[in-house]
């Protein structure tokens, strides 16, 4: 055999190999998931049964009105196709989940870095089986898909905002660090608006003006979630100071709220907290987007010297985490599956070509994300009753969650900030910009 194909041969015994063991540890990972789940976690499969007697009862029409109308009717189809029985639809679901996961988890292992794959894989697994259980993985995978093609495949990386939107509203401000005057931003900017326009006309074509916009009342109308960031000082007096004063109850928007003195308030907090986060992703889409147009330094074709490119892409990745951790920071429900959102721009900004300072910040970031996660995992559904029960029975379980908000608020004023100075750069008179990239 000739040199060349002696190397040949050896490098796909080096690809199979590798490949191999990254298949085996992922089947490892979830193994351990499913057998903690059937172990501990059996009672997360609600919400996905809740979905089923909401469109058996009353159809994509009058069911699921906190969720857009596309991944109601996909929702549906899963109830149809699946026989329209209760445990099939369950199986079916997770089925469908548990594909998704591993497609994602070999697609970014063939086609983008390894590195992105092994996070993807362990980030998720820190979450546990939450990921099979509920529909954020959809929107998680459609912000990986819209980063990992931000530059590739223009067009699709903003289509895939737009269908991230379809399923859960809050990717809709994340194209806005992802548009430009450059012929990127402007691809990513028409596939938003092609397949963003496609999907309202669509639902309000089909289904009406007032249940296309009724995920937007259902979430203005929420109180205030246990595991909320903003509930955090609430369920300290709850748990330590004033046990008589506060209570927890499930709400009618299927959701553990807090009641008591004050509540009103951290309310109020959220909805500035939110108007926050708007204005953060004005602010990012200017500085990236625009360059910092009409900031003293900043020009507009800074930005778009091709050159830019890998800083850039950089800032757009910082600005997607920032953005996620502010929409998560500012809510006033932070479900426990929202953590998912952060794992696919966490794997991409982990696996980019950085100067040393950057990736060095980018690794402590990944770093505190898996914690943060891994955490999330500790609150829901393991160590959950002591949340809720009437007074709270086990402090430890609080102070779990007080630590883990804490992380997440430090989660969320790191990239915050990384994300702000990266985009501060792009468009600056600096030549060491693109040099340093």
């Amino acid at each position: 055999m000739s040199r060349p194909a002696t190397r040949r041969a050896a490098s796909l015994g080096r690809l199979l190999t590798n490949g191999f063991v990254a298949f085996s540890l992922w089947v490892l990972s979830r193994a351990l998931m499913a057998l903690l789940w059937s172990n501990r976690e059996t009672f997360i499969d609600h919400d996905v049964r809740y979905y089923f007697w909401q469109l058996d009862a009353d159809g994509v029409s009058g069911a699921l009105v906190e969720y857009p109308t596309p991944i109601a009717v996909f929702l549906d189809l899963i109830r149809i196709t699946a026989g329209r029985t209760e445990n099939a639809y369950v199986i079916a679901f997770v089925l469908i989940m548990v594909i998704l996961d591993g497609a994602v988890t070999v697609w970014l292992w063939r086609s983008y870095s390894k590195t992105a794959s092994a996070y993807w894989a362990a980030y998720t697994w820190c979450i546990g089986s939450l990921i099979w259980f509920r529909i954020d993985l959809l929107p998680a995978v459609a912000v990986l898909a819209s980063l990992v093609w931000v530059t590739r495949r223009p067009i699709a990386s903003g289509a895939a905002v737009a269908v991230g939107a379809a399923t859960k509203l809050w990717p809709a401000m994340l194209i806005a660090p992802m548009l430009g005057t450059d012929r990127w931003g402007k691809r990513r900017g028409l596939g938003f608006l092609i397949a963003g326009g496609l999907l309202g006309l669509g639902s309000v074509l089909f289904f009406g003006w007032t249940r296309s916009i009724s995920p937007v009342t259902w979430q203005s109308d929420r109180g205030l979630q246990i595991e909320s960031i903003v509930a955090t000082v609430p369920m300290i007096r709850h748990a330590f100071i004033s046990p008589d004063l506060f209570h927890t109850e499930l709400s009618q928007y299927n959701a553990w709220e807090i009641f008591g003195p004050g509540v009103d308030f951290w309310l109020s907090v959220a909805d500035w907290m939110l108007v926050g986060s708007v204005l953060l992703a004005v602010a990012l889409g200017w500085l990236i987007a625009l360059g910092g147009m009409g900031l003293p330094h900043h020009r507009l074709p800074n930005a778009n010297d091709p050159d830019t490119m890998a800083a850039r892409t950089h800032a757009i990745v910082l600005a997607q985490i920032a953005l996620i951790c502010a929409t998560i920071v500012a809510n006033k429900t932070f479900s426990p599956q929202y953590m998912i959102w952060l794992g696919g721009p966490l794997a991409i900004l982990l696996s980019l070509s950085l100067p040393r300072r950057d990736r060095i910040q980018a690794r402590w970031l990944a770093i505190l994300g898996l914690i943060c996660a891994a955490m999330t995992h500790l609150v829901f559904p393991l160590n959950y009753s002591g949340l809720i029960s009437q007074p709270t029975a086990e402090h430890a379980d609080t102070v779990r969650l007080v630590v883990r908000n804490l992380l997440v608020i430090a989660l969320c004023v790191a990239s915050v900030t990384m994300a702000l100075k990266s985009a501060w750069r792009i468009g600056r008179d600096d030549p060491q910009v693109a040099s340093s990239h």
